[in-house]
């Protein structure tokens, strides 16, 4: 099972749950972070279980004619494609869906053997290390005998890891080295998509 982690960056983010749609068989179910974006640090507070609440302000329209909403206590934990257009019933309704994603996402944690997590990093100061390290000990501790890689890709050509991560669980993929013809696509968000699917070539 494929569970995305997302990113800090908006279509880097997304993309990864629609790589995981376009490049395997995988229900589309929809998990926490899929159309999320998110730092590491706030993927762990929400397997930490920091109360769903959303900030009252809000972005209408965005660049995508929809909402941008963030949630209230996390560090980086935004929505923008949940709501359409706002109205006195998006808070509660996003609060209520959201509560069943982390639900959802905590029993899928508990009942799976193994699962690939994947985020993609941006830079050397989007690695998070220590959120990394984190993780591994959480997800360890929600399911004891799970079965988990953290899958971490990027683009950056500058990017090294630190040695506290290089462990069996964790897996470093650099989108550069499997550049081919088939990536080259005038759309950006599509260009996205199609890089990460080397991911899924080598898991496969």
């Amino acid at each position: 099972m494929y569970i995305s982690l997302s990113s800090s960056h908006a279509s880097n983010a997304c993309a990864i749950r629609q790589s995981i749609t376009n490049y395997t068989t995988q229900s589309t179910e929809t998990h926490f972070f899929d159309w999320l974006v998110t730092s590491l640090k706030s993927v762990n507070q929400v397997l930490e279980n920091t109360p769903i609440i959303f900030e009252s302000t809000y972005i209408y329209p965005n660049v995508q004619h929809t909402t941008t909403i963030n949630f209230k206590n996390f560090d980086l934990l935004t929505s923008h494609h949940d709501i359409q257009e706002f109205n006195e019933n998006s808070i509660s309704e996003l609060t209520e869906k959201y509560t069943r994603r982390y639900e959802r996402l905590l029993k899928t944690i508990r009942e799976q053997k193994h699962i690939h997590f994947i985020r993609y990093c941006k830079n050397q100061q989007d690695l998070e290390e220590k959120e990394i390290l984190k993780f591994f000990n959480i997800v360890a501790t929600i399911n004891p005998n799970l079965e988990f890689n953290f899958i971490l890709m990027s683009d950056c050509v500058e990017l090294t890891i630190p040695d506290s991560l290089l462990r069996d669980t964790f897996m470093y993929i650099n989108l550069n080295n499997y550049n081919d013809n088939d990536i080259h696509e005038e759309n950006g968000y599509f260009k996205i998509i199609k890089s990460y699917k080397c991911v899924f070539d080598i898991l496969n």
